[in-house]
């Protein structure tokens, strides 16, 4: 009787386990172009409305993270800054959205656009 009860665990526990690998949400980094850049971007989360696709980001150096939300006009290759927070992305306040800009070939900016809109 104890070996089934033992078994019946393990079984519980492993599924517990593999549930909580597949529903934490796995962050994707962004391929560079701009090989001396220090800062790596990761993306946290994805969004489309029409044309323009939403993103969420994680921007990390040796010494610093900053947590960005951006806009992406996929069909103009144009993209703006909605807001960043230091803290964390649940942090963000895109009260005050940046410029649209159209990103020169080899920077950061032109890095998400390439990756958002692939």
């Amino acid at each position: 009787m104890f070996g089934v009860k033992k078994t019946i665990f393990m079984c519980s526990a492993l599924l517990a386990l593999s549930t909580y690998g597949i529903s934490k949400p796995q962050e994707i980094e962004i391929p560079r172009t701009a090989y001396k850049d220090i800062y790596k971007y990761y993306v946290l989360e994805e969004g489309k409305q029409a044309t323009l696709n939403y993103i969420t980001l994680r921007r990390q150096s040796f010494d610093t993270i900053v947590y960005i939300k951006a806009e992406v006009n996929c069909p103009s290759r144009y993209i703006r800054q909605l807001g960043s927070s230091t803290r964390s992305a649940k942090e963000i306040r895109a009260t005050a959205p940046t410029q649209w800009i159209l990103p020169t070939i080899g920077t950061a900016e032109w890095d998400i656009v390439a990756y958002s809109c692939r």
